[in-house]
C-alpha cells in the first residue's frame, strides 16, 4: 500500500512538473494589424521593417508575448482593429477622435512629411496651407496628414485627389497629373529607390518646410479588455530598448538601408 501512495505521489510530482513548464513556456500572441510603408512597415524587408522590429524586440522584452504582424491596406488595418479583429494597428500619427477607439503607445517613429514635386514644377515658400490652393495635391487614402488638410480638401480650399498606394501617387507627380505628393522624407526616397528606375528618380525633389512632424504609434483597440495591460507592458519594453541604446542603432541602419533583405 505504501509503494502505490510513493509512485501516487510520483506520478504527481511529474504531472504537476509537466503542468509548469507548459505554463511557463506558454506566450500570448498579439495580433497586429499594419501597413505597406517602406522603410518603416513592409513584408519584403528584414524584420518587415524599422517599426515592426521595434515593436516585435519591445514585446519580446515585456514579457513572454509573441508578435504576428498582418499586412493589410491601411484604411482596413485601422477599421480591423478597431472593430477588435486584432489587439493593435501600427503605426499612426496622433489624432484626437481616434482616442476614443484605442490607446496610444509610447511613440515608435518620428518624421517629417514633405512636398515631393518634380524639380521642372517646384514649390516656392509657401507659409499656409491655403497658400497651395492652385496646385493639385496628391494624397493616399486612409493616412492621417493633418485635420487641417483634410479639412481644407473636404470644403474645397485645397484640390486633392486620392490614390490607393503611396506608387501611385508617385506615377501621378512623374505624369504631372498632380503637382504635389506630401510624404514623409525617409519613407518618400525609399520607395522611389524600390519602386522606380533611378533614371527618373532624379526627377524628383521636396520643398522642406514639413506639412507635419509627426510621430508614429502603436494604437491597441479599446475592445479588447486586456489593452490597457499591453500598453504598459509595451510601454515598458519601448523604454528598456532605448536604455540599451537599440532605437539609435536601428535608426542608423535604416538611413543606411540595413533592412533591405
Amino acid at each position: 500500500m505504501k509503494m502505490g501512495y510513493r509512485l501516487l505521489n510520483r506520478w504527481c510530482i511529474v504531472l504537476l512538473s509537466v503542468g509548469y513548464s507548459i505554463t511557463s513556456m506558454a506566450e500570448t500572441t498579439v495580433l497586429i494589424a499594419t501597413g505597406e510603408y517602406q522603410p518603416w512597415a513592409s513584408e519584403s524587408l528584414k524584420h518587415k521593417g524599422f517599426v515592426s522590429h521595434v515593436i516585435d524586440e519591445a514585446f519580446k522584452r515585456a514579457g513572454d508575448y509573441k508578435v504576428e504582424f498582418k499586412f493589410l491596406p491601411w484604411k482596413r488595418a485601422y477599421e480591423s482593429a478597431k472593430k477588435g479583429d486584432y489587439h493593435a494597428t501600427s503605426f499612426w500619427f496622433h489624432s484626437a477622435d481616434r482616442e476614443h477607439d484605442f490607446i496610444y503607445s509610447t511613440p515608435v517613429m518620428s518624421e517629417k512629411t514633405v512636398f515631393f514635386h518634380l524639380k521642372t514644377n517646384p514649390l516656392k515658400a509657401w507659409h499656409k496651407l491655403t497658400d497651395l490652393s492652385d496646385r493639385t495635391i496628391g494624397a493616399t487614402i486612409g493616412y492621417t496628414y493633418t485635420k487641417e488638410f483634410w479639412d481644407l480638401a473636404k470644403s474645397g480650399k485645397l484640390q486633392v485627389q486620392t490614390a490607393s498606394a503611396d506608387d501611385k501617387n508617385f506615377k501621378k507627380l512623374f505624369a504631372s497629373r498632380i503637382d504635389l505628393f506630401p510624404m514623409g522624407t525617409v519613407a518618400g526616397f525609399g520607395l522611389l529607390a524600390e519602386k522606380f528606375d533611378q533614371s527618373v528618380v532624379h526627377l524628383i525633389d521636396f520643398n522642406p518646410k514639413p506639412l507635419v512632424e509627426a510621430k508614429g504609434h502603436l494604437l491597441f483597440s479599446r475592445k479588447h479588455t486586456g489593452s490597457e495591460q499591453l500598453v504598459k507592458d509595451f510601454n515598458k519594453g519601448i523604454k528598456q530598448l532605448q536604455s540599451e541604446g537599440l532605437l539609435d542603432k536601428w535608426r542608423e541602419d535604416l538611413l543606411v538601408g540595413a533592412y533591405k533583405k
